[in-house]
């Protein structure tokens, strides 16, 4: 009769125990441990650069296509934003621009707003004109995947791995109880086996 405790008690542990080690192994032992021709190193460290470069894939292809980031940065209110972030960014430079000093600061101010105004009008028009072509220049000149890629692949994998506790700690705990439970009915129905057919 002790079959009914025991068993389920076994079954339980070692399933506990067996998904709470397979969820560690994900990221630990960060670097391989060599027993004769074995090695052993946790999955996400072994497999850390093919991880970097397909979520790296991911992102530039499915994520932020080139097209999608294009048709974002040449929207008519980026365009605007940026007109005036340029004349606003040219018209600091001239109230302070040196041959200018000696000139009194409301003329200076004057001539800054002025220009302002020009630059503004003249970048709409370039950016209205020419936005899509230039956006699609420059990011051709830009590799996203190689990016993220590199990001990824520097990061601290401690810290990885706090994010994806943090993420998923309760959907990984309930993969270790499940773990226990399953044990446990494989332990119940041994002990049933053993009690009616031992």
């Amino acid at each position: 009769m002790y079959y009914f405790i025991l068993f389920p008690l076994l079954g339980g542990a070692i399933g506990w125990v067996t998904n709470y080690l397979a969820i560690k192994f994900l990221f630990r032992p960060r670097k391989p441990w060599r027993i004769g021709p074995l090695v052993i190193q946790g999955v996400i460290p072994r497999r850390r650069k093919d991880l970097a470069a397909a979520v790296g894939q991911v992102v530039a292809t499915e994520l932020l296509p080139q097209d999608q980031i294009a048709a974002a940065i040449s929207a008519p209110e980026i365009r605007r934003n940026m007109a005036e972030m340029a004349g606003e960014t040219v018209a600091q430079r001239v109230v302070s621009y040196p041959v200018l000093r000696p000139f009194p600061r409301a003329l200076r101010e004057m001539i800054a707003q002025q220009v302002a105004k020009t630059v503004n009008r003249e970048v709409k028009s370039i950016l209205a004109a020419e936005g899509p072509e230039m956006v699609h220049r420059v990011l051709s000149t830009v590799d996203l995947a190689k990016l993220v890629e590199n990001e990824l692949d520097a990061m601290d994998w401690d810290y990885m791995e706090a994010i994806v506790y943090s993420v998923a700690g309760k959907e990984l705990k309930l993969i270790e109880i499940m773990g226990g439970v399953l044990g446990a009915l494989v332990g119940l129905i041994q002990a049933v086996i053993v009690y009616f057919f031992g």
